[in-house]
């Protein structure tokens, strides 16, 4: 039994990672082709919002603290909050890829556990 535990958790592994890698490759290619598409839009619109943040937020104007309220940080925490409400909240995961249709987001179920199956003999 501990080679035949070996020999899958080694399978295991090759898969997961292989798997890992493909979709990190694919995700970021279908990121760049978004942004090749709609990136002077969304640019120009975050450039919008940035200058807003400025404005609001000079460092020379009273009460602007940098790092905590200047529009740099005001900026990054817009962002970052813009895309986690679209990416977890309005938007469900889909696939409208082949490659990712195909392949699944995640590993086949139990494939993380079977790697890890090697560790315990």
């Amino acid at each position: 039994m501990p080679a035949l535990a070996d020999a899958t958790g080694r399978k295991a592994n090759a898969y997961v990672f292989c798997h890992d890698g493909v979709m990190d490759e694919r995700t970021d290619t279908l990121i760049d082709e978004f942004f090749m598409v709609n990136g002077v839009e969304l640019g120009s619109l975050l450039r919008m919002k940035y200058s807003q943040f400025e404005r609001n937020g000079s460092v020379h104007a009273p009460g602007v603290i940098e790092g905590a309220n200047d529009a740099d940080t005001l900026y990054l925490k817009f962002a970052v909050n813009l895309i986690e409400k679209w990416t977890h909240k309005n938007l469900p995961l889909m696939f409208r890829d082949d490659v990712i249709s195909l392949a699944g987001a995640y590993p086949v179920r139990g494939a993380r556990t079977d790697r890890r199956k090697r560790k315990i003999f």
